[in-house]
């Protein structure tokens, strides 16, 4: 899971050019993964799903604590990912 935008330094309320970037992120995951697969000999699949607004973010954990991200966003974009075309990015 990637986030763009989540902070005032990052989010682009006007050019939306965090969203810019992260298209512009899954576009070259994609290309990586043909990359790695050419040249190892295998033949790994992806599946990106691409979705925007506002999201809860936060640390949750007492022993091993973790940033995370919730919200109807994330779970849209979750569902893209898994119902998705492989080797497909699915925008909403």
């Amino acid at each position: 899971m990637a986030a763009s935008g989540l902070n005032a330094s990052t989010y682009d309320r006007e050019g939306r050019s965090h969203i810019a970037a992260l298209a512009d992120y899954a576009m070259h995951l994609m290309e990586q993964m043909k990359y790695i697969n050419e040249h190892s000999f295998n033949n790994f699949q992806m599946k990106i799903g691409l979705n925007m607004g506002p999201v809860v973010a936060g640390v949750i954990g007492a022993r091993k604590p973790q940033y995370d991200i919730w919200g109807n966003t994330v779970n849209v974009s979750s569902r893209m990912d898994s119902t998705g075309v492989p080797d497909r990015i699915q925008v909403s």
